[in-house]
């Protein structure tokens, strides 16, 4: 089973650079499951916080734009099955139809119809009400992936803390931190690992200067119960955006 996992998008201020790189990589890993999703769409607009006028996009413009992106990751990867993870920025519109219950029983306003997951054959078998922190994907006893519970200082304490939360007891991948960062545990039934994929999105957010993120995507393979995880950074080689994997220059 090979899983490709680009996270933290964050429509509309995705960086279209780093998805190309991203988009190639997968192209030429040809994986089994994409997952979609985990904070795909910002949701900026109905962000509790404040937000700057100059930043608000019309709601529909972002998904739509959203939308023309999962098409590119369907052509990428025409032999995946592409399931959604909801990350805490999606899960602003269930908090949103929550503070404005009359609009609740709208089947327009469901998460998976307004993204149009039917359309884009993405899979989404989740509760719409469920919290983000509940959103997870199984692979057997050896692999969960999930947006992510924890934001540490450092590279990789995310990770370390998702490993604790489990007791150690299965491999990691998380989104969330918008970094990268893997930790190995040897245990008494073998060795578990977790991993923060990076992120997909700009790296110069409004509400923080120079925040430590990279860019990156992470692929891994489940054989049985063993776990290989390939963690793909991208690096900035003078104005390119640049990527190695497995001998293949990638640039954008």
């Amino acid at each position: 089973m090979k899983i490709a996992f680009p996270t933290d998008e964050h429509y509309p201020f995705q960086d279209e650079r780093a998805r190309s790189i991203a988009l190639d990589i997968v192209r030429d890993f040809n994986p089994d499951v994409l997952i979609s999703g985990s904070d795909g769409v910002d949701f900026y607009a109905l962000s509790k916080f404040s937000k700057n006028p100059k930043r608000i996009s019309g709601l529909q413009e972002d998904i739509d734009a959203w939308k023309a992106g999962q098409k590119e990751w369907k052509e990428a990867a025409p032999n995946a099955s592409r399931v959604f993870l909801k990350g805490n920025h999606e899960d602003r519109l269930r908090k949103w139809l929550w503070d404005h219950p009359e609009a609740h029983s709208l089947d327009a306003l469901k998460l998976s119809s307004l993204l149009g997951f039917k359309e884009l054959g993405i899979e989404y078998s989740a509760d719409e009400d469920n919290d983000w922190a509940n959103a997870e994907f199984l692979f057997g006893n050896t692999l969960v992936v999930r947006h992510g519970n924890f934001v540490r200082k450092n590279s990789s304490m995310s990770a370390r803390a998702e490993l604790d939360a489990e007791r150690f007891s299965i491999s990691i991948l998380t989104g969330h931190t918008h970094r990268g960062g893997s930790i190995f545990a040897r245990t008494r039934t073998g060795v578990v690992q977790a991993h923060e994929c990076f992120c997909l999105c700009g790296l110069e957010p409004e509400y923080v200067r120079h925040p430590d993120w990279q860019q990156g995507i992470v692929l891994a393979e489940v054989h049985d119960n063993s776990l290989t995880v390939e963690p793909i950074a991208f690096s900035n080689l003078r104005s390119i955006k640049h990527a190695i994997w497995r001998g293949k220059e990638y640039r954008s």
